[in-house]
């Protein structure tokens, strides 16, 4: 599939799809997909024409080092893969949380954009983190302040919400329990083999027992269920060799976990916490999107997130178990409809019956 592309600042461009702009409703609200590890935004490729269906534009951007995009330079690369100074890693993720806002802003300007509606429900932009995506969206508000006053208040009054979709414990900064468990990790899998493992196993649904314990022993860590057919095996083989990075753009984003909890967990706290954000992005709405049937590590990440907002007494974060969907992206798996995540970003309560109706 072919790639658009867009300038995210000086020297960077990010690749992206876009079903472009619906007929059948105006204003129209624009949902900007950020994808997740090993997959490229061609994860949402099959999003586009059911929100095109609905009355929404879909557009999903690929970030750097992924096809289409600017790869980092030399010297970006080496702070992903060695870590760095605590200093250089803030301005990493700043930097990038910069370029998806620039590339926001750009794709605002190129295709007048309507911004959000008095009552919050038609036009403005839905900014969709899945995964490690999570953490770039959240960059891309906190970073905020680096950002050219015009720009700020173009995006202030279009980025209605921020929906957070299966986001593991450390992709927040939070902390990762015991129990885990990933392909990644498991050093009797070949290192070789490790990411495409992890890209097959994580497609699987997960049968976890009474998630009303939070008893993270009684999540299924390691073994999906053999009630539903993982969403690997729906994919074409040509399609998933073609959605799926396990080269150096995936491996990065390994690394990228590891050395970048402190500044994850940074961002996360800010977007929440500080009343800047509000001066911003004064109709903000923050949700977080958790498959019931993910792996064991979106649910671990749910109930680490309930509990630092009981110990920080944050409130803004809507929280949404999404019954019988798993943590992946497709239409004909019934994630994600569209209906519903307009619905999460407007703040309207939903039920796990609801949301497993969706396409």
């Amino acid at each position: 599939m072919a790639f658009n592309t867009l300038s995210a600042g000086p020297g960077v461009e990010l690749s992206y799809i876009d079903s472009g702009a619906p007929a059948s409703h105006q204003p129209y609200t624009t949902i900007v997909a950020i994808h997740g590890m090993c997959f490229s935004n061609l994860i949402f490729e099959k999003m586009l024409p059911v929100s095109f269906e609905k009355g929404t534009r879909f557009v999903a951007l690929n970030r750097r080092h992924y096809p289409g995009s600017t790869e980092y330079s030399s010297e970006e690369l080496g702070i992903v893969m060695s870590g760095g100074t605590e200093e250089q890693k803030d301005a990493e993720l700043q930097a990038r949380g910069v370029e998806i806002a620039t590339f926001i802003d750009n794709l605002i300007l190129k295709n007048n954009l309507s911004p959000m509606a008095q009552d919050n429900k038609d036009g403005g932009i839905i900014l969709l983190g899945w995964s490690i995506g999570s953490a770039h969206a959240l960059a891309t508000i906190a970073s905020a302040h680096a950002l050219p006053s015009e720009t700020r208040a173009r995006l202030g009054a279009h980025i209605k919400s921020v929906i957070i979709y299966d986001p593991a414990p450390i992709v927040l900064g939070l902390p990762t329990p015991e129990q885990n468990w990933t392909p990644l990790l498991d050093t009797y899998v070949p290192e070789g083999l490790r990411l495409a493992a992890f890209g097959q196993w994580a497609t699987g649904y997960f049968d976890h027992g009474d998630l009303a314990k939070r008893d993270l022993s009684s999540l299924s860590w390691v073994l999906p269920s053999a009630s539903r057919i993982p969403t690997f095996f729906n994919i074409p083989a040509e399609k998933f060799a073609e959605v799926s990075r396990y080269g150096n753009d995936g491996f990065s984003d390994l690394l990228y976990m590891i050395h970048f909890m402190p500044q994850f967990k940074a961002v996360y706290r800010k977007v929440l916490n500080d009343p800047e954000m509000l001066n911003v992005f004064p109709s903000l709405k923050l949700a977080l999107l958790v498959g019931e049937k993910s792996g064991a590590f979106a649910i671990a990440g749910m109930w680490a997130i309930e509990d630092d907002l009981k110990q920080s007494n944050g409130s803004k974060l809507k929280i949404n178990l999404v019954s019988g969907i798993n943590h992946f992206v497709r239409k004909n798996s019934r994630n994600l409809p569209i209906r519903e995540l307009i619905m999460c970003s407007s703040g309207i309560g939903m039920t796990q019956k609801a949301l497993s109706k969706g396409s």
